[in-house]
């Protein structure tokens, strides 16, 4: 049967497109996959799916359909063609026979080879009575706030490792987005509606960058989180987003974030931000390594490059000790105080060599424990 959208939106269409087309597999034996299937699911609506094997999006749009079908085409040129398009309807047909489409917009006209859907896999499971399913809503903004706070500090250079995934922790109604690559740590607290009263699961890294580009696409406040089979479902109102877990048994991290540390200091976020930005010009490229001299009322923020030369800036601080110099990966600092959106930060220490914990401090200069940062310090002559 031949396939025919009878003009679709060209904002709705390269929305499509958009949302799912970073998730085809570019390098894979399988041409297939570096396609997006397009099919009608209704007499007013489209569905583009797209998929790698480990993750997989479906995403619907509105359109006039007056044939039925369905075909995979190449997500680069649908792409690059529809954002040329003038701002008119967009016109699809298919020649089953040859699994040509033909586009049409305005004066302009396209024909496209396609791959026959029936190579497509089946990548999204059909609901079955037995299956064994668990799942909690969030407010979209709640959730990428949080993994935006926590995915940086995931290992990026083992992709196999536990360490590579951020740790989801439900317990009751609060969820805890967790990661670590060894040297930091980080932690968000959230609250959430959940029908089960515990899970823990670990989320591949690259699979929460996704989801935060695709919910930056849509409008959607909330979003449904599947767990089953060991795989994750993220469920908007038009847009389905799966990706395979990471199977195993994470870090005990409570016991990893140090609880007495008992030098406190605060410090202005956006000032702490600019003067780490200016010494960081002279870092050590190697070591990216900057000494923290606290005293009383000062901190002093300093690095020597044996190549380059040294620089050094000050800041005003409160705290409740009398001095400690401390070294730091400044990279890990400056991603910590990034993610916070408070006036003050609260920085508390234990030795020059023990984990150091950053948190917001809210208005009363008190430590906001719903996100904390732990870094460990780096030993220097």
């Amino acid at each position: 049967m031949r396939m025919k959208y009878d003009g679709i939106i060209r904002k709705h269409l390269l929305n499509g497109i958009k949302v799912v087309e970073k998730i085809t597999a570019q390098k894979s034996s399988q041409p297939v996959l570096s396609n997006i299937l397009i099919e009608t699911v209704s007499n007013d609506r489209v569905r583009f799916l797209a998929t790698d094997l480990n993750l997989s999006i479906s995403r619907r749009v509105n359109a006039k359909v007056e044939k039925e079908g369905k075909i995979t085409l190449s997500a680069k040129r649908l792409g690059e063609i529809t954002s040329k398009l003038d701002n008119k309807p967009v016109n699809l047909s298919l020649n089953p026979d040859t699994n040509i489409v033909t586009i049409s917009c305005g004066n302009a006209k396209f024909e496209l080879i396609g791959i026959n859907a029936n190579e497509f896999p089946k990548v999204f499971d059909e609901e079955t009575a037995e299956d064994e399913e668990k799942s909690f809503e969030i407010n979209k903004n709640t959730l990428i706030k949080g993994v935006k706070q926590v995915v940086f500090s995931a290992a990026v250079h083992e992709s196999a490792s536990i360490l590579s995934g951020v740790c989801f922790n439900i317990d009751s109604n609060t969820l805890e987005i967790v990661a670590t690559d060894g040297n930091r740590l980080t932690r968000a607290s959230k609250e959430i509606n959940s029908k089960d009263d515990s899970e823990i699961f670990i989320v591949p890294s690259r699979t929460l960058q996704e989801l935060i580009r695709i919910s930056a696409i849509i409008e959607d406040e909330k979003v449904t989180i599947r767990l089953k089979k060991a795989k994750i479902r993220f469920e908007f109102e038009d847009v389905i987003f799966q990706s395979k877990l990471i199977n195993g048994t994470y870090p005990k991290y409570h016991q990893l974030i140090p609880t007495s540390n008992d030098k406190i200091v605060y410090i202005d976020r956006e000032e702490l931000i600019g003067v780490i930005e200016r010494v960081c010009v002279m870092v050590n490229e190697r070591t990216n390594i900057i000494k923290f001299s606290f005293n009383k009322n000062t901190l002093e923020l300093s690095t020597d490059s044996p190549d380059a030369g040294s620089g050094k800036d000050f800041i005003d601080i409160d705290s409740n000790f009398d001095e400690i110099v401390i070294a730091f990966n400044y990279k890990y600092v400056l991603d910590s105080l990034k993610n916070m959106d408070t006036k003050k930060v609260k920085i508390e220490i234990a030795t020059s060599l023990s984990a150091t914990l950053f948190k917001p401090a809210n208005e009363h200069m008190e430590g906001d424990e719903s996100y904390v940062c732990l870094i460990m310090p780096v030993q220097v002559r």
